[in-house]
C-alpha cells in the first residue's frame, strides 16, 4: 500500500476513502519528517501535504457544540500560541499575521464561557521545568530532554525506552492547565469540577492522544476544526472586534507565547533558569537567541549560565533525532519537536498551497518572535497571574503538575 496506514481505533486522525488517490504524498511526508514507515506517532504531517484533503483530524468539534448548547456545563477553552498565527489563513489573511484578539472574540461568538490562553500553562511548564534542570545539572543527572511534544514522547517510549528516564517530568502547558482549570479555577470560581468542560484549542492533532493521558481535558479541538465552527455559524471572523482572554489564567508571557516554535521551549527555559541561578534577569542574548532559532535540523550553542556552562541542542522533526541519536546524548538538555519549525507547522492547522509550506512557517514563526518582543513581560516568573497561583495555590495544594512517564 503506498500510503500511510489509519487505523479504526486511531484518536487523532481519519481518512475519507473515497477521497484518497494513493497518490503516496502521505508516505513520503512521514518518511521525511519521522524517518520510517506506517508506524503513526500522531504528528498529521500527512494532513498537510495529501492534495486531495482525503486526510483530517479526527473532529471533536460537534461535541463540544453540543456542550456550549447545554446549559448544566461552564464550557472552558484555553488557546495554544501557534493558532493565532495561522487561523488568518482560511479568511484572506496574511500568513502569520498575528490574530489574537479575533480568535479570542470568535471564540465568545462561539459561546465558551470563558477563553483562557494556554501561554499561562507554558509559563507553568517553564518554572516547573527550569527549577527540575537546576536539579538535575546538581545533581548529574542528564541529559534531560523537553517533554512538552506528545509524538516526541510516544516516539522516545517506542524506540528508545532507555531515556524515557532522561525526559523532563513535567506536563506539557495543556495538560499542566487542565489541572489548573479542576482545580484552582472550580474553586475560585465555585464551579463543581464535573460540571466544567474543559476544552484545548491547539494546532496539534497529537494533543487528542496526549488528552487520554491527561483526563483533566475534556476535549482536544484543532486550528482547522475551530475553522469549522466559525464557519458553521456564521461568524464573519474578518470584522470581529478584537477582545481579551479572561483573567486568573488569562495570559502568558512572551516565554509562553514562543513555546509555538522550534527554539522558543528552550529560550524560554534559560530565560528563567538563569534567574533562578542568578537572581537577575539573563543577559540580552536569552532574548534573541539566534543560535537556536530558525528550522535547521539540530541548533545548539553552549550556555553561560553563571554557576556552570550548559551544552543545549534545538532539534527540528523526529527524522533528526532517528540519524544522530547518539550525538544527542552528549548534550545536558535538549529540545524536541516533532512537525517542521514546531508547533506553528503541526497537523492541525489550516490547509494551505502545499508549495507555500515553508515559506508560510517562516511568517508565522517570525510573528511569534516579533509579538514575544514587544510584549512587555518576557519571562514567566515575571507574570503577575503565576506568582498568583504559585501564591495562592499551587504552593499551598496537592496540584499534579508532573508525571511519571514509565507509569503512563
Amino acid at each position: 500500500m503506498n500510503r500511510v496506514e489509519v487505523k479504526k481505533d486511531n484518536i487523532c486522525l481519519n481518512r475519507i476513502e473515497e477521497r484518497c488517490i494513493n497518490c503516496g504524498m502521505c508516505l513520503k511526508t512521514c518518511q521525511s519528517i519521522n524517518n520510517f514507515d506506517n508506524d503513526c506517532i500522531n504528528c498529521g504531517a500527512c494532513i498537510l501535504t495529501c492534495p486531495t484533503g482525503a486526510l483530517t483530524p479526527k473532529y471533536d468539534y460537534q461535541n463540544v457544540l453540543n456542550y456550549i448548547n447545554d446549559t448544566d456545563y461552564t464550557v472552558v477553552v484555553f488557546t495554544a500560541p501557534a493558532v493565532r498565527v495561522a487561523i488568518g489563513d482560511a479568511f484572506g489573511f496574511a500568513p502569520g499575521e498575528f490574530l489574537e484578539g479575533k480568535m479570542v472574540s470568535a471564540l465568545k461568538e462561539i459561546g465558551f464561557d470563558y477563553v483562557f490562553d494556554t501561554t499561562f500553562g507554558a509559563d507553568l511548564t517553564i518554572m516547573e521545568e527550569a527549577n527540575e534542570l537546576i536539579t538535575r545539572v546538581k545533581n548529574k543527572n542528564l541529559p534531560m530532554f523537553t517533554s512538552c511534544c506528545p509524538s516526541w514522547v510516544l516516539y522516545a517510549e517506542k524506540y528508545h525506552p532507555e531515556i524515557i528516564k532522561n525526559l523532563s517530568t513535567c506536563k506539557s502547558p495543556i495538560a499542566m492547565q487542565g489541572a489548573m482549570i479542576k482545580t484552582y479555577f472550580a474553586e475560585m470560581y465555585e464551579i463543581p469540577k464535573e460540571k466544567i468542560i474543559s476544552v484545548s484549542l491547539t494546532p496539534c492533532i497529537s494533543k487528542k492522544y496526549e488528552r487520554s493521558l491527561y483526563p483533566d481535558t475534556d476535549f482536544v479541538i484543532t486550528t482547522s476544526e475551530l475553522i469549522l465552527m466559525i464557519q458553521e455559524l456564521g461568524i464573519d471572523f474578518k470584522n470581529l472586534t478584537d477582545k481579551e482572554f479572561d483573567k486568573l489564567l488569562g495570559k502568558g508571557s512572551g516565554g509562553g507565547l514562543i513555546f509555538g516554535v522550534s527554539g522558543g521551549v528552550m529560550e524560554s527555559i534559560l530565560r528563567t533558569a538563569y534567574y533562578m541561578i542568578n537572581k537577575e534577569k539573563a543577559p540580552k542574548d536569552f532574548y534573541e537567541f539566534k543560535a537556536i532559532r530558525g528550522e535547521k535540523d539540530i541548533k545548539d550553542a553552549v550556555v553561560d549560565m553563571g554557576e556552570f556552562n550548559l551544552k543545549i541542542a534545538v532539534v527540528n522533526k523526529v527524522s533528526t533525532v532517528t540519524s544522530n541519536f547518539d550525538k544527542l546524548l552528549t548534550y545536558d538538555f535538549i529540545e524536541v519537536m516533532s512537525c517542521p519549525g514546531g508547533c506553528i507547522g503541526g497537523g492541525g492547522q489550516p490547509l494551505v498551497a502545499i508549495k507555500d509550506l515553508s515559506l508560510i512557517r517562516e511568517k508565522r514563526i517570525a510573528s511569534m518572535y516579533q509579538n514575544d518582543a514587544d510584549l512587555k513581560i518576557k519571562e514567566s516568573y515575571m507574570n503577575p497571574e503565576i506568582r498568583d497561583a504559585y501564591d495562592c495555590y499551587i504552593n499551598k495544594r496537592n496540584v499534579s503538575l508532573h508525571t511519571n512517564h514509565d507509569k503512563k
